[in-house]
């Protein structure tokens, strides 16, 4: 047991340091390091993988989200670009942006897949699935939660 809570511990600092190197502007770093361990703790219960395992799955999954980050932020740079700026763009501008977003979509595609291959090398079949059905309702639990929060802010400021 205590070589499963030092190993949680390990994993969690490094995926935390790993996660607030991202770029969540909405969350406290404390908040996102909280949410992270969380994360990391819920879905291994989930998915019951091993000390190993779990030393092996988590840098490489950390190493698999700063990947997609990068291309979620040049995503959003566009889109606020095209935003922000949609009626001063040229044809040719406008249509380099769209090629843009098709190449991006695509190149995620391609990372998703090179990583799933990466995740069969440490868990089995039945564990990838596991694991991407707990990252969705553990998304969907923090997404709600903080919802919660928020709602209950905008009350306090009405009051």
């Amino acid at each position: 047991m205590y070589k499963i809570i030092s190993l949680l511990l390990i994993i969690t600092l490094s995926s935390s340091l790993a996660f607030t190197q991202g770029h969540r502007e909405d969350m406290s770093p404390e908040m996102r390091t909280k949410f992270e361990t969380q994360k990391i703790s819920y879905i291994s219960q989930q998915v019951d993988v091993t000390p190993e395992q779990a030393q092996a799955f988590w840098p490489l999954y950390n190493e698999h989200q700063k990947k997609k980050d990068i291309l979620r932020d040049e995503f959003k740079q566009m889109y606020h670009r095209l935003k922000n700026d949609f009626k001063n763009l040229s044809e040719k501008e406008m249509e380099q942006i769209g090629d843009r977003f098709a190449d991006l979509k695509v190149d995620k595609a391609k990372l998703d897949r090179e990583y799933h291959n990466k995740f069969k090398e440490i868990l089995s079949a039945k564990q990838i699935l596991k694991f991407h059905m707990a990252d969705k309702r553990y998304h969907g639990m923090l997404i709600r939660r903080l919802k919660g929060r928020g709602e209950g802010r905008m009350r306090r400021e009405r009051n």
